[in-house]
């Protein structure tokens, strides 16, 4: 059975590599003057699609291959000072650090705990685990799986799965930095709804 071909406009990527916050592709299309295209893709977009973005397209394999591992290098290099950030003890929180869940109670105002395994190598960290769940059925215990909340660490505000929860953490396993970072999200909702009073 043949593998179908990954193809972006006419050109079949035939190498990729996901760093980071961005896949980076090379293409080849032997019909084209410029038969070799080198573009990272971006999938920060409600429909989680290949955006592709800053395409180059050259007649040179060795030039075109030279940008594509430039790039790879660039997203290692980013990853690394996003990373960096984050100097706190690096072990991996698992189920252990949770009080048991049946994925049916509300956990909203809830300091969840993610499961790495699904995520890429780079972000197994407990830097993005540690989640403030907000809202969506998945967190109210409902029928849908959508957990919207605020990632402690980053203080961006995402949608993780039902089945990616582990468990609320413990308290006596919340590490320092984020009971640190609750305390300063919870501050800036007291705020943001202050405002809001105020402007009506």
């Amino acid at each position: 059975m043949s593998k179908e071909k990954r193809m972006l406009g006419n050109y079949e990527i035939t190498q990729s590599i996901y760093i980071g916050d961005k896949e980076v592709v090379f293409g080849v299309d032997t019909k084209d003057p410029h038969p070799f295209m080198v573009c990272y893709c971006d999938y920060h977009n409600p429909l989680s699609a290949a955006w592709p973005t800053e395409g180059v397209a050259s007649d040179d394999y060795l030039e075109a291959m030279q940008i594509f591992v430039d790039r790879v290098q660039s997203q290692i290099d980013r990853t690394k000072e996003e990373l960096f950030k984050f100097p706190f003890d690096k072990t991996v929180l698992t189920e252990e650090h949770c009080i048991p869940d049946d994925g049916m109670r509300n956990i909203v105002g809830k300091v969840v705990v993610i499961n790495s395994e699904p995520k890429r190598y780079e972000y197994q960290h407990p830097a993005y685990q540690l989640i403030l769940a907000d809202g969506g059925h998945g967190a109210t215990g409902g029928r849908g799986q959508a957990v919207f909340g605020t990632c402690l660490a980053t203080g961006e505000r995402a949608r993780w799965e039902r089945y990616d929860v582990l468990g609320e953490i413990k308290p006596e396993c919340m590490p320092d930095w984020a009971k640190e970072a609750l305390v300063k999200i919870k501050q800036q909702e007291k705020e943001k709804k202050q405002r809001n009073r105020e402007e009506r």
